[in-house]
């Protein structure tokens, strides 16, 4: 089946990476734009992060706890393994014998669901396989395709307090959230639907969750986007991060032998 394997539905195509478990690319049928954005520099190599469709950051998100650690975790740096595979969907495990020791904290599954239906739907499935409880932070870091990430703009985020970079708390939006420079806002609490208008492309994406209380709107902008070796020229301007986070006060804690998961479903609406 090899390490991109695919799913489809007729509506709806993707291609997966068994490096990081993640989704790489998607399509739908109604829109000749992806709506899952990939980097022409992404890597694939061990131990390196995809840059682009939507990594699992996962155990920790942002910088590890212990110092010297992958920043975002160690889930989308190993290699998984497709635990159940048919035409529209796809569950994938990350073993934990595939982690270097020095990163385990604690035993654990890890899986991710990837479903295709009217909608694209993610679920990542955690469980505390230790006998003492742990504190997770977690991300489904998805890069959505636009026509320009300075002309989109991200609704339902309006009322809704955030911060920047571990900041001070501002307000939140008045309306439309629209991108100038970089990027980076941690939204909480954030559990609400949010659309992201992309005029010139002719389309929305509807964005939804589960389980998750705060949104990160995340975009480097040209100057940081130009420090970032596995970013091309300009690519900033492709795609917009909206994620899906279990992060700052939001964390989860789980119980020995305790399931916890994160969902989010993302649908298209074309004029």
């Amino acid at each position: 089946m090899g390490a991109f394997p695919r799913i489809a539905n007729g509506l709806w195509e993707a291609e997966l990476s068994l490096h990081g478990g993640q989704l790489l690319r998607c399509f739908h049928r109604d829109s000749p734009h992806p709506v899952i954005w990939l980097g022409s520099k992404a890597s694939f190599s061990p131990g390196s992060s995809i840059r682009g469709g939507s990594p699992v950051c996962w155990p920790w998100f942002g910088a590890s706890p212990v110092p010297g650690r992958p920043i975002q975790g160690f889930a989308r740096q190993h290699e998984w393994r497709i635990r159940h595979h048919e035409k529209d969907f796809i569950s994938m495990t990350l073993p934990e014998e595939n982690v270097p020791p020095e990163l385990r904290d604690f035993p654990f599954e890890l899986s991710h669901e990837i479903r295709l239906s009217d909608a694209l739907e993610m679920t990542l499935v955690m469980k505390n396989c230790g006998a003492a409880p742990v504190r997770i932070t977690m991300a489904l870091h998805t890069y959505f395709a636009v026509s320009d990430c300075e002309k989109v703009r991200v609704h339902g985020l309006e009322g809704t307090p955030y911060t920047v970079k571990g900041g001070p708390e501002e307000p939140g939006e008045r309306g439309p959230l629209a991108v100038r420079g970089e990027c980076c806002r941690m939204y909480l609490p954030q559990t609400g639907e949010i659309t992201l208008e992309d005029e010139a492309w002719n389309r929305s994406l509807l964005i939804s969750k589960t389980n998750s209380g705060s949104t990160l709107v995340w975009n480097p902008g040209e100057k940081r986007a130009a420090q970032i070796a596995d970013l091309a020229s300009g690519e900033y301007r492709q795609f917009l991060c909206i994620e899906a986070n279990r992060a700052a006060g939001d964390f989860l804690e789980l119980a020995p032998g305790e399931t916890a998961s994160v969902s989010r479903k993302i649908r298209i609406r074309v004029r």
